[in-house]
């Protein structure tokens, strides 16, 4: 069986597609619920950006992941805060 090597620079255009949802949704003033649901997507993407970062640069496998301190962080966030990081 062949070793699963991760595409990390998927991950990192889901993840900026995923910021561009967001910034469109909070543009055009969509309801909470559908801003909530951009941010939830976005964190989501940002935290496997981070696994994927563990996977490259660790011998460990990826079912150890634990979150650093900026995963933490992220995951700390609540909803407005995120909205307010990408509210211009």
């Amino acid at each position: 069986m062949t070793a699963y090597i991760a595409n990390h620079q998927k991950k990192k255009k889901i993840f900026g597609k995923r910021e561009q949802e967001l910034k469109h949704a909070l543009k055009h003033n969509y309801g909470y619920e559908k801003v909530a649901r951009a941010v939830e997507k976005l964190r989501e993407a940002k935290l496997n950006i981070f696994k994927s970062e563990f996977a490259k640069n660790s011998v460990l496998p990826a079912s150890s992941y634990e979150p650093g301190d900026e995963a933490l962080k992220w995951l700390s966030y609540s909803i407005d805060d995120i909205k307010n990081i990408y509210n211009d």
